[in-house]
């Protein structure tokens, strides 16, 4: 990032008032499930400190989009049956949404989960079809690639509306009007919050660089993934009320067959097939949304 650059970002940070921050149980808990050998029974006892994040995973465990043949009734059997990564990644789904309940100006909460829970399942699914060895980092990645969007959102409404009107009135990119009115992009910020939650910080450089995939200095192979589905998700408008991309195709097709070069799992692989087969999860998306946030919840304060 060069000097200039810098210096705006910096001062944008230092008007920041009241920065969400993760429940200090969900800080906890990343912590034990990295550890070589977590405990089990340690995990689900301190998932149950908290009721709301308790009664939002187990609603996601049992939504239909992970076809369960049974419904799961505790904490712990959710963690043997799906596995610590998978948990932790239902963790940081439910207490993100929560972490950022009230909708800001212009930007309404349920649409950008949508785009966002949308982003991280086809994350995993192409980085299930092409073979890469961590789908659970692939879907944190999907889910969080954004979440510098939310802080500009609800921290500097004026600068979001001037963004708003842009992308409106002039057919703008959000990411190339919030250039010309700040300066910077809701991918300068991503970076900073996930250093600020001490979220892995492997997510940085595809935080910082799914707009811009040339300057990805690390982790390309995650961050052609989490672009090519933010690609997919806008070309089924499945976004956060505002198209990002006019026409998503031909930069979706380069990606894709930056991957095929790349995996060899993907060399026989049809795109339509798959964005056919993404199509079928849309409306689990929205369902994985609802079981978030019940009806209360989703009623304008």
């Amino acid at each position: 990032m060069d000097n200039d650059r810098y210096e705006r970002l910096s001062a944008r940070f230092s008007h920041i008032e009241d920065l969400p921050t993760l429940p200090h149980v969900v800080i906890q808990l990343m912590e034990k499930v990295y550890q070589p050998e977590p405990n089990v029974e340690e995990l689900a006892d301190l998932v149950m400190t908290d009721q709301v994040l308790t009664t939002r995973m187990m609603r996601l465990v049992n939504s239909v989009f992970w076809g369960l043949n049974r419904s799961l009734t505790s904490v712990k059997e959710a963690i043997v049956y799906l596995g610590l990564r998978e948990i932790s990644n239902l963790i940081y789904t439910v207490s993100l949404a929560n972490t950022f309940e009230r909708d800001a100006p212009l930007m309404k909460r349920v649409l950008f989960w949508e785009h966002s829970f949308g982003c991280a399942i086809c994350s995993r699914l192409i980085a299930r079809r092409m073979g890469y060895d961590d789908e659970e980092l692939a879907y944190l990645a999907g889910l969080l690639h954004d979440i510098g969007e939310v802080i500009l959102a609800l921290q500097f409404h004026e600068e979001f509306e001037r963004v708003v009107r842009l992308v409106r009135d002039r057919q703008m990119t959000f990411y190339t009007a919030e250039e010309e009115v700040l300066g910077i992009n809701h991918t300068d910020f991503g970076p900073w919050l996930v250093e600020k939650w001490r979220i892995p910080t492997a997510l940085s450089d595809t935080i910082a660089n799914h707009h811009d995939i040339e300057k990805a200095e690390s982790g390309l192979d995650l961050v052609l993934i989490v672009r090519l589905a933010d690609l997919i998700c806008t070309y089924h408008s499945l976004n956060f009320g505002y198209q990002e991309e006019a026409d998503p195709t031909a930069e979706m097709v380069a990606i894709w067959h930056k991957l095929v070069k790349r995996y060899r799992n993907l060399k026989h692989a049809d795109m339509n097939a798959f964005l056919e087969e993404f199509d079928d999860h849309i409306q689990s998306v929205k369902q994985m949304v609802s079981q978030v946030y019940t009806v209360e919840d989703m009623i304008p304060a």
